[in-house]
């Protein structure tokens, strides 16, 4: 099941993407470039500080609901 995504600027990339643009400096609306969460990666830099905190809030609920539904393991 996959994460209901709110704003579609969120990008999901892969491990190393995340790792160059969290190396490299570069223009972001809401200062941060990179959101990860169980080995998935966003790239959320188009994203406001608004449309980040709740794409957070959106990317922690679907992970607590995982959890309930004992679809994943807590690490």
């Amino acid at each position: 099941m996959g994460v209901a995504v709110r704003y579609h600027k969120a990008i999901k990339i892969h491990g190393p993407e995340a790792s160059y643009i969290g190396s490299t400096p570069s223009a972001s609306l809401n200062g941060s470039g990179v959101v990860g969460l169980n080995g998935k990666w966003y790239d959320v830099r188009a994203l406001t500080a608004q449309e980040l905190d709740a794409f957070l809030e959106d990317l922690l609920r679907a992970d607590m609901a995982s959890l309930e539904a004992g679809r994943m393991t807590p690490h």
